[in-house]
């Protein structure tokens, strides 16, 4: 439930303020303008506000009309901020006052923030981009590389090297190898932690079950070549392991905050069933 219309107001907020609510205004300041509210209307083309000129923009509003800042940016305030408006007597205030504690409240936000991000990973996933194989190789390429990679025949990486370096100049094959060298330090750090896990569990095996194996000689392990269903199947495997990576919060250079203060990612009522669905299968 949103205000449509407030007219100009000026509430007084700052009238004999203490240092400690000058804090709490420059973390409320902070908070919106690293937020993804509106701040001005702007032309195509035009530049993108800075942090700076945003929370600008956001203290001149605040100083003018405190309800209409709170209109705006409610979503993007911290809990415990909201005790610079306490001394406020205005119904539009407290409105949105009361909705960011129930916003902020984990055991009632918790849902909408997993419906929120249950409709994004849906957006995402139609668009293409997030969970193309480029993208999921460059956020897990130790798991890509175990289910989907090592069982790709020669063309099929051919085909795929081709379609990543179409027309690359010098200076994106240099900005590439700089990405590709993140990749192979990524995957060693993923292998690393994987082989570890697996060593713990074969020393707790061990431990259980006496066997005779040491007396015989290591024999090279064979790869047996993977049908085209078993492909199938284990990039479905893999795929849902990044879709739950994302809905887990995981994905730690995406910024959940776009999503998870985002009403555009709430569920239609015929979708509550969908979601409702999905949570219920999670393990």
């Amino acid at each position: 439930m949103t205000i449509e219309k407030i007219p100009d107001m000026e509430v007084d907020v700052e009238k004999n303020v203490t240092d400690d609510q000058l804090s709490v205004k420059e973390s409320i300041l902070d908070s919106v303008a690293k937020g993804q509210g509106f701040f001005k209307s702007q032309q195509v083309g035009e530049k993108d506000l800075t942090f700076s000129e945003k929370r600008d923009i956001a203290a001149d509003l605040l100083s003018k009309n405190v309800p209409l800042f709170l209109q705006r940016y409610w979503k993007f305030i911290k809990l415990e901020d909201t005790s610079y408006f306490d001394s406020l007597d205005c119904y539009e205030v407290k409105f949105y006052v009361d909705e960011i504690k129930k916003f902020r409240d984990p055991r009632k936000n918790k849902n909408s923030v997993k419906n929120r991000r249950f409709g994004a990973l849906r957006k995402m996933i139609k668009e293409g981009a997030y969970f193309s194989d480029e993208e999921m190789k460059s956020r897990n390429p130790f798991m890509f590389d175990q289910f989907i990679g090592q069982h790709l025949s020669e063309s099929e990486r051919v085909a795929a090297y081709k379609s990543q370096h179409t027309d690359e100049k010098f200076s994106n094959f240099l900005l590439g190898q700089v990405e590709r060298n993140y990749a192979n330090t990524l995957y060693e750090q993923q292998k690393s932690t994987d082989e570890a896990i697996e060593e713990e569990e074969d020393d707790d095996d061990d431990k259980s079950v006496e066997s005779d194996e040491s007396e015989l000689e290591d024999e090279p392990e064979q790869k047996q070549p993977v049908t085209p269903d078993e492909k199938s199947r284990l990039r479905s495997e893999f795929t849902n392991m990044m879709y739950e990576s994302f809905m887990a919060g995981e994905d730690k250079e995406f910024d959940y905050s776009c999503v998870d203060y985002n009403e555009e990612f709430d569920p239609a009522e015929k979708d509550v069933d969908a979601e409702e669905k999905y949570f219920n299968e999670e393990v």
